[in-house]
């Protein structure tokens, strides 16, 4: 061994990752292939010192087959990938190396991950399958392979879906735990004191969008609100003046989790409601750490509350219907039109974008999708042709900015027996540019197992007609959800042949669309749905609702929330 790769190991071994990174660097620079220890200590270097291309370069290079737990380091390598969005290299290696490791489950996971990615719906298909036979056989690897969020793209079975158990580095709260929360000494206040809990406190994301108006509508004679942010730096900074609006923000980043529970405590917060559940970056043991007596999750996880500490999760008959509270340990508060706010008072609504200036012909039906890829599942995929079949005039415009994405999903079009021409892809665009486009299109179409939650309502609002079908979990259940909110429930499909059905009869009888159309101009600003302060007062009823049983000693039980009188005119112009 030379004195300098010695030094080089030297410097790694003493945490000098930047001296072991330049060190190698110049004593493997010319080496074909390096010795696997050498180059892995190399790879982890650039990964400490966030040199990910090098990183992913150099775990590739420490993957020599037949060396003891190669597939570990592969998928350190496709985890190096993934980051870099480089999906296509992360499947490539993911699938090299579940040939040497079949039921390497965190390789299996991986590999779904990247081929959901890229639209790989025969691979998915036949992953899915073997995935959910081991999960209804109770498979404990199975069942903690993925995170809950992943599992809402592809099924909707709330049996499996209550038993999963990966909680993304949270510690699932115990039977002891909550009983402590619920009867320590807690004074109520003649106003209660609510704090909502995010990470996505930006006017730019979607959560945002659709409660930014219940957070400004808030009645505060009666309600003391806190908006508890945690939201990262970089999403902060695209935030156009919503953050302003925020009721006693509190930079929640700047404090532990035991530190911000005690603050909670000492502030006597009422009601905790969760806006995270199982999405990105959560703080989910703020509540298991039990920081109020009453603990509700909302809005931002579409799914079961696996492992979360909550009294009540908020739904409605339709996300949340009676037959389902079995599967879910906290309780359903159901809400009397729909679970999902809607902001009337800041949604943009600018005028239509011209077909001409999109690229998008004149002369064609356009079924608008700008769900995220991920929710395209192969069940989507085949529904989506079946519609194109029978419905030849019409094209699907798409969301999808992976190139290999594109060329597979185009692939599968050929295969299906769709012309490539028949779908036109599109980029991201910020909201007020999107709201534009989408009314460039004639209809909005879903996604299954997962539907649209703000793009469904985008849709809506943008005045597009859009089919769905019953769902059996609560993401295949929210835009039945909102066309029942939005008095167009003529559009649920009660199976796929119906859903197939009502798609083709919407893009083939233009007197029946122009008069959906029209409808949805006429309820926008009539209907529940977009109707921010109506929505407000239920929710405030709901907490009132859930304040006056635990006042009373009462445990949390299934409730629903007493629908106001009908407007008898437009809540805005």
């Amino acid at each position: 061994m030379s004195a300098q790769l010695q030094e080089a190991i030297d410097f790694y071994h003493a945490g000098n990752f930047a001296m072991a990174m330049s060190t190698f660097g110049q004593v493997l620079k010319d080496v074909r292939q390096p010795d696997p220890a050498h180059a892995l200590m190399m790879a982890q270097a650039c990964y400490r010192l966030d040199q990910m291309n090098e990183a992913a370069k150099w775990y590739e290079k420490a993957c020599v087959p037949g060396l003891p737990n190669v597939e570990v380091v592969q998928m350190l390598a496709a985890n190096i990938h993934v980051r870099l969005k480089n999906w296509q290299r992360a499947y490539e290696i993911t699938r090299e190396a579940l040939r040497l490791k079949p039921d390497y489950v965190g390789l299996i996971e991986l590999h779904r991950r990247c081929a959901r990615s890229l639209l790989l719906f025969d691979d998915l298909e036949k992953s899915n399958r073997m995935v959910r036979a081991r999960q209804e056989a109770g498979d404990p690897a199975y069942l903690g392979m993925e995170k809950p969020l992943d599992h809402l793209f592809w099924l909707a079975d709330e049996a499996i879906e209550a038993r999963l158990t990966n909680l993304d580095g949270a510690t699932a709260f115990t039977t002891a735990n909550r009983i402590l929360r619920r009867t320590r000494k807690h004074e109520f206040g003649p106003r209660i004191r609510i704090a909502y809990l995010s990470n996505d406190f930006s006017d730019r994301h979607a959560t945002m969008r659709l409660l930014q108006g219940v957070l400004a509508s808030h009645d505060r004679t009666k309600f003391d609100v806190l908006t508890l942010c945690h939201t990262p730096q970089d999403l902060q900074k695209t935030d156009q003046g919503g953050r302003q609006r925020l009721p006693n923000l509190v930079d929640a980043r700047r404090f532990s989790d035991d530190v911000l529970v005690k603050d909670i405590r000492q502030q006597g917060i009422d009601i905790l409601v969760d806006l995270k559940g199982h999405t990105k970056d959560p703080r989910l043991n703020i509540l298991n750490l039990g920081a109020t007596p009453i603990q509700v999750a909302w809005l931002g996880y579409p799914g079961i509350n696996i492992g979360i500490d909550c009294d009540y999760v908020i739904g409605d008959r339709f996300v949340t219907p009676p037959e389902s509270q079995t599967h879910w340990d906290s309780q359903f508060c159901r809400m009397p039109e729909s679970y999902q706010p809607n902001d009337d008072q800041f949604r943009v609504l600018p005028p239509p974008a011209l077909r001409k200036d999109l690229g998008l012909p004149e002369d064609k039906v356009i079924f608008a999708s700008f769900n995220s890829t991920l929710k395209i599942s192969p069940e989507t995929f085949k529904l989506w042709m079946r519609v194109l079949k029978r419905a030849p005039n019409a094209v699907l415009w798409m969301l999808c900015e992976v190139p290999e994405a594109r060329k597979n999903f185009t692939e599968a079009m050929k295969k299906a027996g769709i012309a490539k021409n028949r779908v036109i892809f599109a980029d991201f665009a910020d909201y007020p540019a999107h709201v534009a486009r989408l009314q460039a299109a004639d209809l909005g179409i879903d996604t299954f197992p997962c539907n649209g939650h703000t793009t469904t309502s985008d849709k809506l609002w943008a005045g597009l007609p859009l089919v769905t079908k019953r769902g059996t979990s609560f993401a295949s259940r929210v835009s039945e959800s909102l066309l029942n909110a939005i008095g167009l429930s003529e559009l649920v499909a009660e199976d796929e042949a119906s859903y197939v059905d009502l798609n083709v009869r919407l893009a083939t009888d233009h007197e029946w669309r122009s008069s959906l159309k029209q409808r949805l101009a006429e309820n926008r600003f009539r209907a529940p749905l977009f109707d921010t302060e109506r929505f407000t007062r239920h929710l405030e009823r709901a907490y009132e609702m859930m304040v006056e049983r635990a006042k009373a000693g009462l445990p949390p039980a299934p409730m629903d929330v007493p629908a106001l009188p009908p407007r008898d005119k437009p809540f805005r112009t």
